[in-house]
């Protein structure tokens, strides 16, 4: 896999000259498309779906270019005209002082790892079945970084300084049981930033932190919100999943979009994955009950079947990245009785599994074209061929030696990945 580069040659006649300029124009333009495409200013990526901007992969190796420490914490990193962000926590566990733990916000550069900037502010660790840290990822949009903390801390930074432009609070809409605490990424669609905050949810402005609307109860959501295809509605409209429930909202006003009767009704305990869409239809991952495919017919949401073949057998588990490749879904499972960690198949049309796969552990997936990759939560970077309901692995190299729960995001030739102990990588994949 090879970056984009651009070779100027010299000299020529007048004509060779003109042909040179606007040759030189091109490459100039197709540099600068180039070079926006490879961003991941989002937790969901740049089109909001978890897919990565490179249309083939054929790398063979993986050199490590920079690697770097931050504090600890579970969220992912994201990427915006050159410079990486993150979160971490120095805290330690069993601290109960704030004045004794601070989370920050960091600023790396991204192609050497040189840290720009970072922000700090009081907040705990807060480690429940997990490490602890920040679980949300920051957001970058127009200059901007958005992030959340788990304890309910809301910032807007600068992006290049890191100077605070704003500040706002979700701490009174703290649930009693938020073993995760604030996890979901911050979204901007038009003016406002929305959370996942609250039974549906939190708008706030995105230059003033006012509120725009917001939740009257405290609900538990996991799962980042995601704007919804334009074409859907003829209007915009962002998903939101909770530990109770699915809605669909107007971004600028918070009321409903469509409607959803659901067919569930004790709630789930881990809906940490987003909605995602394959051919027209909403897939939403129940950490209690299985996958759910919905379709859409004018404003209402009606459910095709509810597979518990795509069941978590552990459903604090439920919260990793699935992907999709010629009709067959691909997830990983983490489970202590036998048969419960691994590669999961399921068929998109019908939810019924069609293979299992017990030599990989539990962890977070890309796909590229016909290829996958898989970061595991032991730090093992795999790659291999998807074929039909199946993954053949060509690749796998020990990068991270900490708990991966993050997601890995890949720019060009570019891997960066960041384990719960603080250690970030960024790889060159050849």
């Amino acid at each position: 896999m090879v970056r984009s580069r651009t070779f100027v040659g010299a000299g020529g006649s007048v004509s060779c000259n003109r042909v040179l300029i606007a040759a030189v124009c091109l490459a100039m333009s197709l540099s600068v498309a180039a070079s926006s495409a490879e961003e991941w200013p989002h937790y969901l990526g740049p089109n909001f779906d978890l897919k990565p901007g490179v249309k083939e992969f054929t790398a063979k190796s993986a050199t490590k270019v920079w690697d770097a420490k931050v504090g600890t914490g579970m969220c992912s990193v994201t990427v915006a005209d050159g410079l990486l962000y993150t979160m971490g926590n120095d805290g330690k566990k069993g601290d109960r002082d704030k004045s004794k733990a601070k989370d920050s916000i960091y600023c790396l550069d991204a192609r050497t790892g040189t840290e720009k900037w970072t922000f700090d502010y009081q907040c705990l660790l807060d480690p429940r079945l997990h490490p602890g840290g920040p679980c949300s990822t920051p957001t970058i949009h127009q200059g901007k970084v958005y992030t959340l903390s788990k304890l309910g801390h809301i910032f807007c930074l600068d992006a290049k300084t890191g100077k605070k432009l704003w500040d706002a609070s979700a701490v009174h809409y703290k649930p009693k049981k938020p073993w995760w605490g604030f996890a979901a990424s911050p979204t901007v669609v038009g003016d406002v930033v929305i959370y996942n905050v609250g039974d549906r949810g939190l708008a706030l402005n995105k230059d003033t932190g006012q509120i725009v609307w917001k939740s009257e109860k405290n609900v538990v959501g996991y799962a980042t919100p995601k704007p919804l295809p334009a074409g859907m509605f003829n209007r915009p409209a962002v998903a939101l999943l909770t530990n109770e429930d699915f809605l669909v909202l107007d971004p600028a006003t918070g009321e409903s979009v469509a409607t959803y009767a659901k067919t569930w009704q004790e709630k789930s305990n881990c809906n940490g994955t987003t909605p995602y869409i394959y051919k027209g239809r909403i897939y939403l991952v129940h950490s209690k009950h299985g996958l759910s495919r919905l379709s859409l017919a004018g404003d209402k949401f009606t459910q095709d079947w509810l597979s518990e073949d795509a069941k978590y057998p552990n459903e604090w588990f439920a919260f990793n990245t699935h992907v999709i490749h010629n009709g067959s879904i691909y997830f990983l499972t983490s489970d202590r009785k036998p048969g419960g960690t691994g590669l999961s198949c399921v068929d998109a049309e019908t939810g019924k599994r069609k293979s299992f796969d017990d030599k990989f552990a539990f962890g977070n997936l890309l796909a590229v074209g016909d290829k996958m990759i898989v970061l595991s939560e032991k730090g093992e970077l795999i790659w291999g061929d998807l074929g039909d309901a199946s993954f053949e692995e060509t690749h796998r190299q020990k990068i991270l030696e900490g708990l991966c729960w993050s997601k890995p995001i890949l720019l060009g030739d570019l891997l960066y990945a960041r384990d719960a102990e603080g250690a970030v990588i960024c790889l060159e994949l050849k």
